[in-house]
């Protein structure tokens, strides 16, 4: 990525536990980018079915992942969740923040999806009954492309929604106030206008690229080749090169060693 541009980061409480509610665009890229953002630990909610593969399910709680099951990925998992909104809630306890994307899935869109009222909601609900002192920030990504390698984002963040004005006697009609409150937050945080990336950080990212080439194009040959048509392309990118980057430099350092 050349840019990231943030707005509104001073709305993020640093000494209260956080629900940040995230537009979801861009696989997992959309949530490494809040992991950049904020050093206080951030644990994210991942579709439950990621979690079927038990050495999988190890590695992706290690990482801070929690599953959270939709109806399409089977009815009768929707009963797991109480677990995850339960281990939510020790979170909070612990004045930590939580990550969900309460569009529900992942596409490669420019505006909101319909924000469904089964998880951010309930997480809400539950934290306050309790007297957790919880804030939801609304966040939304956007980026000046879903394909193009160096892209730029645009990272908004609103105010908090928090217990005040909400009754809680009455889930129905809380979860409908809360999910109709948060969707209006963010809907006016789509912002497509992108600064010039400045000629410094062209330089690097150019120097970046003439010492990485061979491995950018291999990469690239999978990802183009394996998941050009889906919404993972961006994910794995960022996977496969997480895992071969460094192996890769230390056989560049032994081939110019060699050379000189």
């Amino acid at each position: 990525m050349k840019r990231m541009d943030t707005v509104g980061t001073e709305y993020v409480p640093r000494d209260k536990p956080v629900i940040f509610a995230v537009t979801h665009s861009n696989s997992l890229i959309d949530a490494i980018i809040v992991y950049l953002l904020f050093t206080k630990n951030v644990y994210s909610l991942a579709r439950g079915d990621a979690f079927n593969n038990p050495i999988v399910a190890v590695i992706l709680k290690t990482i801070h992942m929690l599953p959270i099951w939709r109806i399409s990925e089977g009815r009768s998992n929707m009963s797991k969740n109480a677990k995850t909104f339960e281990a939510c809630n020790e979170i909070f306890k612990r004045n930590k923040n939580v990550l969900i994307f309460p569009e529900g899935l992942c596409k490669n869109q420019t505006t909101l999806l319909p924000l469904k009222k089964r998880g951010t909601a309930v997480m809400a609900h539950k934290a306050w009954e309790e007297g957790i002192d919880l804030h939801i920030v609304p966040v939304v990504i956007t980026y000046d492309s879903f394909k193009k390698f160096g892209r730029r984002a645009n990272v908004h963040f609103d105010t908090p929604l928090t217990k005040e004005g909400y009754d809680l006697s009455d889930t129905v009609s809380f979860s409908k106030k809360f999910t109709d409150d948060l969707t209006e937050k963010m809907k006016p945080l789509f912002h497509y206008e992108f600064k010039p990336v400045g000629s410094l950080r062209n330089a690097w990212f150019l120097l970046g690229w003439l010492i990485n080439w061979p491995l950018y194009l291999i990469i690239g040959f999978i990802v183009k080749k394996k998941f050009a048509k889906t919404i993972f392309s961006d994910s794995m990118w960022y996977g496969l090169l997480f895992v071969t980057i460094f192996p890769y430099l230390l056989l560049l350092f032994f081939v110019i060693k060699h050379f000189l």
